[in-house]
């Protein structure tokens, strides 16, 4: 239609034009107006007519002005919060269009070298020989542009990060020999020092709210953030199946790192270090660390949400209101297959804090007693159980039948403990009662959001509970936008709500502050559905990254690749008004003999639901035995 139909060229120039005066003005819709005017702009100027067409040759030409002009006058900071969007297309079919890309990059890099350098730096290590041209050309403008301020020591720490990326992906790619749990390295020196580098952590590269509430672009990102002095010979190999590194660096106060004085980087601790900064590095074979990274910057939009909407009335709302939040960290890309990600301290998985669990008032001798038997995978009794009553629907197409049987030989064998362990762990009542509350406040929000970009291998290595404050974090988003469907096992359930997760929240289980937290977070995401959708817009167009399910998927068209994105935007926005529509692929394979064709009837996939009621849906949906019997072994249904 673009093509042809010049009435939408120029709306789309007026479109470009209103958005770009919006953000010369002020900053209140940012998360609106400058993903949609990058997307139309990108979008655009990527048609390519077979015939000279001279219409939409001439309004490309002017979008490309506009955006020249706004490049100079939006402030730098601004730019910086669509890094991923504008890196994402610095290859592109339109020359001038990828200059101005780079323009806006080399800007937004020169302003802000400290933490632009760590979005920017993975294209210089593309497997893309056009994206490492274009990263050098970036950074090099940049180089060119403190020179001229006279910025000697920012220009060179730009030139230094060479050297840093290749220690770092040197370390993601290396292989540990078998069972070693760790390794002594040689600590490797910097001109200039490792301390003149912004730490690669959540709060030094996150623009601070404030800078987003006023036109002023001064302490754009908070200006006390720790320094890394030197990193700590010893890395740690994790146990895990990629085998990541947990790698340490010595800090020191900002202070401190900001005077001329020379500080040693022999890997030795000194008396002006205030702790150790942690991160783990990792080469994904599979996964791609990019997706993680922009979940992660969609979350962070998300919290911002959260701090600004308005009250419901109730009693408490004002208290819980500013505790609804997605606990975040940074993820930054090194390569298109290894990343650095910070460290999220004082965290253990969901299964083995159930592993260390047990119940005191259950006889010592009886089997119920501890949680040890609930997360042990190697249980074959346990296994078996499960795969016996899994059968009786794959292979014997009876549901009602598998549920009842899961129930009777699986959650009523292996009863929750996870209640529990609040008790054991904070043995204050006023700390164990904050605690239980961050949780299911937490857990509220991540079910509501997890739900919405339909987040799925929830498996319970997947979720981790901060040990000193009890709130959920949720890692690892390879698999978004409903993938999980896909799987050989698909997932089947919005999110994880099993036995001990509700034996957590309490007596009242789901139907206390689990609820109301959860009706609170769809209420917000829902008011806001334009906002997370022109975040989410570019997010599932953006060419770098492949959100197809399967291999063959991978390698498919341009035009199924739209299909796809509009696909997974329209089941967004369908959750977004109320409606349930995670479909459970079972049905089409599998014709159930134990309910009539009739019985099967569902039209709640198009149904608007009220917020409540699409609240009792997912949490029904969520704690079906009918559902949980059908996901794979390995999820662990029963924990």
């Amino acid at each position: 239609v673009l093509q042809n139909d010049k009435s939408c060229q120029e709306y789309s120039l007026e479109s470009v034009s209103h958005f770009g005066r919006s953000l010369q003005l002020g900053q209140k819709h940012l998360f609106q107006a400058l993903p949609r005017l990058l997307a139309i702009w990108l979008e655009f100027t990527s048609i390519e007519s077979a015939d000279k067409n001279a219409s939409l040759e001439e309004n490309q030409a002017q979008m490309n002005s506009l955006i020249k002009s706004f490049a100079e006058k939006i402030p730098e900071h601004l730019f910086y919060t669509a890094l991923p969007q504008l890196l994402s297309c610095v290859i592109h079919q339109n020359d001038e269009t990828a200059k101005n890309v780079a323009l806006i990059l080399t800007s937004v890099l020169a302003k802000y070298p400290g933490q632009a350098m760590w979005s920017c730096g993975w294209l210089r290590y593309s497997k893309s020989k056009e994206k490492n041209e274009v990263a050098e050309k970036i950074f090099v403008g940049a180089q060119r542009i403190l020179q001229k301020q006279g910025n000697d020591l920012m220009r060179g720490m730009l030139d230094a990060s060479k050297h840093l990326f290749n220690f770092l992906i040197t370390l993601a790619r290396f292989n540990a020999k078998e069972n070693h749990t760790s390794v002594r390295m040689k600590v490797p020196i910097f001109e200039p020092e490792l301390k003149n580098f912004i730490p690669p952590i959540q709060a030094a590269l996150s623009v601070t709210p404030g800078a987003l509430s006023r036109s002023s672009s001064r302490d754009v990102f908070p200006p006390f953030v720790p320094r890394m002095r030197t990193f700590n010979p010893e890395l740690k190999i994790m146990q895990s199946k990629a085998k990541p590194r947990k790698l340490s660096a010595f800090v020191v106060p900002s202070t401190v790192a900001q005077r001329e004085t020379s500080l040693p980087s022999n890997g030795v601790p000194i008396s002006q270090d205030s702790g150790e900064m942690h991160f783990l590095v990792k080469q994904e074979a599979k996964g791609d660390l990019r997706k993680d990274s922009r979940v992660q910057d969609l979350n962070n939009v998300i919290n911002r949400l959260f701090v600004g909407r308005k009250a419901s009335s109730g009693p408490n709302n004002r208290r819980q209101r500013m505790r609804l939040k997605l606990r975040t960290f940074s993820v930054v890309c090194l390569t298109e297959d290894c990343g650095i990600l910070e460290w999220v301290p004082n965290t253990e998985s969901f299964r083995s804090l159930v592993g260390r669990t047990y119940n005191p008032q259950v006889p010592s001798d009886s089997i119920h007693r501890r949680g040890t038997r609930l997360s042990n995978f190697n249980d074959a009794n346990l296994r078996n159980a499960f795969q016996r009553c899994q059968e009786l629907f794959f292979v014997k197409k009876n549901l009602k039948l598998a549920a009842k049987k899961f129930n009777e030989c699986v959650l009523q064998q292996y009863l929750p403990v996870m209640y529990w362990w609040f008790i054991q762990k904070f043995s204050n009542p006023h700390a164990w009662f904050e605690a239980r509350t961050n949780f299911t406040l937490s857990a509220a929000v991540w079910s509501a959001v997890g739900h919405v970009i339909g987040l799925g291998d929830r498996h319970s290595e997947n979720i981790l509970i901060d040990t000193r404050s009890g709130e959920c974090v949720h890692v690892d988003f390879d698999c978004i936008f409903d993938k999980g469907l896909y799987l050989p096992k698909p997932e089947v359930i919005p999110f994880r709500l099993t036995p001990n997760m509700l034996d957590s929240f309490g007596p009242c289980g789901a139907d206390g502050l689990y609820t109301g937290a959860l009706t609170e977070s769809m209420k917000t995401l829902r008011k806001n559905r334009d906002i997370l959708l022109s975040v989410l817009e570019p997010f599932l167009k953006d060419p770098v990254i492949n959100f197809s399910s399967s291999k063959s998927q991978q390698k498919s068209s341009e035009d199924k690749d739209i299909k796809s994105a509009k696909r997974s935007i329209g089941i967004i926005d369908g959750r977004l008004k109320g409606v349930y529509n995670l479909r459970n692929p079972n049905y089409k394979k599998i014709k159930r003999e134990d309910v009539e064709p009739s019985e099967e009837g569902d039209i709640s996939h198009i149904t608007q639901l009220s917020v409540e009621g699409q609240v009792q849906k997912m949490i029904m949906e969520a704690t079906s035995h009918e559902n949980l019997v059908q996901v794979y072994v390995g999820w662990m249904p029963w924990i």
